[in-house]
């Protein structure tokens, strides 16, 4: 088994430096992906908790109010899951605040 030098030269000649480059940004961007997508499925703090627990109690969003209620009801609760809860929670305060006032009635 012996190592074609020549080969090896000629290899190294075909490869530039931007290929290089080209290559570490691409395996930057997959590890940050994995990592983002492993802390998606890690699973809440106590804090995050007490924060859905809150949002289980209210009553002034319904429909935060009943995400927040069925995931309390999971045995182990993931970031992902709570950060959609945290976004409908958002979304939902800002509808509330754009409705438009009610007009008064006038007798």
């Amino acid at each position: 088994m012996t190592i074609d030098l020549e080969k090896i030269i000629q290899f190294k000649s075909k490869i530039q430096l931007e290929q290089i480059y080209n290559i570490f940004v691409s395996v930057m961007i997959v590890v940050i992906l994995v990592l983002a997508i492993i802390a998606l499925y890690r699973p809440i703090s106590v804090q995050q908790y007490q924060n859905v627990s809150r949002l289980a109690l209210q009553q002034s969003y319904p429909e935060t109010q009943e995400m927040a209620m069925l995931l309390r009801q999971q045995d182990r609760i993931r970031v992902g899951a709570y950060l959609k809860l945290m976004h409908a929670y958002q979304m939902e305060s800002v509808r509330a605040h754009q409705l438009p006032a009610l007009a008064e009635e006038q007798p």
